[in-house]
């Protein structure tokens, strides 16, 4: 080697201990990388789980301190709602729509389900029969026509008792339907 050469290679006084200790420094720095990420995971675990409803159970649906027995009973049940009389749309007012049904369902508490809410359903009929004028009573099919939208009516205004997508009230028979 020529004294050029031996100017340009730089002078390792360091001690050998300060050489190792500068490779160590690292492993804090690897180890911080490594368990943030760890403890981040651990810690969102733990709110999810902690936040995380324990009951799966459906609430029962109560109505004067007494659960109401939601579960079909395989025996058709019945219930009447009569006198149901109002003015049709329009521009004659005198004309008037006068309905007597029988509604039918298979809960065990059909009955007692339907006399808690009849102020409900009957606004919901009453509401629905002032809606169709006496030129819609004279069209075909209109007594079907109000079958079908009793029910969603009713279906609406019974959301709550229902059990799934089946609707509480399974059919609606006329015992008497008026147009005048």
């Amino acid at each position: 080697m020529c004294a050029a050469q031996l100017d340009e290679i730089p002078e390792d006084n360091e001690p050998a201990e300060k050489k190792s200790s500068s490779g160590g420094n690292l492993v804090p720095a690897l180890i911080a990388i490594v368990l943030a990420p760890a403890l981040t995971v651990g810690a969102m675990y733990f709110l999810i789980n902690l936040n995380k409803p324990k009951d799966t159970i459906k609430p029962q649906i109560t109505e004067g301190g007494q659960p109401l027995n939601m579960e079909p009973s395989g025996e058709e049940k019945f219930y009447e709602l009569s006198q149901l009389i109002t003015n049709l749309g329009g521009p004659i007012k005198s004309r008037y729509i006068n309905l007597d049904l029988k509604l039918e369902g298979l809960a065990g508490d059909f009955e007692k389900i339907l006399e808690m809410n009849e102020h409900r359903i009957r606004d919901k009929a009453l509401s629905i029969m002032g809606g169709y004028s006496y030129e819609d009573a004279q069209l075909d099919g209109f007594q079907e026509r109000v079958r079908v939208d009793l029910k969603k009516g009713f279906s609406s205004v019974l959301r709550k008792y229902r059990d799934g997508e089946s609707d509480l009230i399974r059919q609606i028979y006329f015992m008497q339907f008026v147009v005048q």
